[in-house]
């Protein structure tokens, strides 16, 4: 179980999505994809110490031999093969109703079912997609309609309104909007001049506490030449 974060709501729930990835290669349709499967989700009402599924039934009791399994009902809200070089440990944040979402990446069935080399096929054909719980209890999947360029992860953030920001690999940056029930992603800004090195990092905190989508980067240097860090600020809706 590869997680893509563990995340307190304002109401004290534990949140995690997660993917399973397989030990042994002949669950793929190559040897050149990766093995993850599925993205999963659990959650605690008690600090990590009973983890349940979305319909709230026990799946795992930390401290115990009943650990979360892959043979457990109810934890897929996405089911996919090992075939499509889905990518663990990715992002996931929760809204201010306490509603769980996540991104995950993959390589779309519309490109083939079976990928050989997980880099140049999530590179040339991998796409993010924006997973959701919505308020009727049920899972709410869209894609993004930016194109990775790259094998790596994608970053989720929420503002205060809900709105969500997609943050690609060269700091890239898609949103959606809370009012279009986050449906209506569209490019925001497309890294020119940052001269990025694959994937970026978020600082979470200061969304919530300035307002500031805040991304760290390293430039692209070539073979064993060191490159700068750099930290770019965007202004998020007052």
């Amino acid at each position: 179980m590869y997680l893509h974060g563990i995340d307190y709501d304002r109401a004290g729930r534990l949140h995690s999505f997660f993917t399973w990835r397989e030990q042994n290669g002949a669950v793929m349709c190559s040897g050149g994809g990766l093995t993850n499967h599925d993205t999963g989700y659990v959650h605690s009402d008690d600090r990590g110490r009973t983890w349940r599924n979305a319909a709230g039934t026990v799946v795992g009791r930390t401290g115990t031999p009943d650990l979360v399994s892959v043979t457990d009902a109810g934890l897929v809200v996405d089911p996919l093969n090992p075939d499509h070089s889905l990518m663990n440990q990715e992002s996931q944040s929760t809204d201010s109703a306490g509603r769980p979402h996540a991104i995950i990446s993959y390589v779309p069935g519309r490109f083939g079912q079976c990928t050989t080399d997980y880099v140049a096929d999530r590179t040339a054909n991998g796409r993010a997609f924006h997973v959701r719980r919505t308020a009727a209890g049920g899972w709410q999947k869209t894609e993004i309609p930016v194109p990775l360029n790259s094998s790596q992860r994608t970053r989720l953030l929420l503002d205060r309104y809900d709105n969500a920001y997609a943050v690609f690999p060269y700091g890239r940056i898609a949103a959606a909007s809370a009012a279009s029930g986050h449906t209506d992603w569209r490019p925001l800004y497309d890294g020119a001049g940052l001269n990025a090195f694959g994937e970026v990092v978020i600082d979470e905190t200061r969304v919530a506490q300035d307002g500031v989508l805040s991304v760290m980067y390293q430039e692209k240097s070539t073979g064993t030449t060191p490159s700068p860090l750099h930290v770019a600020d965007f202004r998020l809706p007052a």
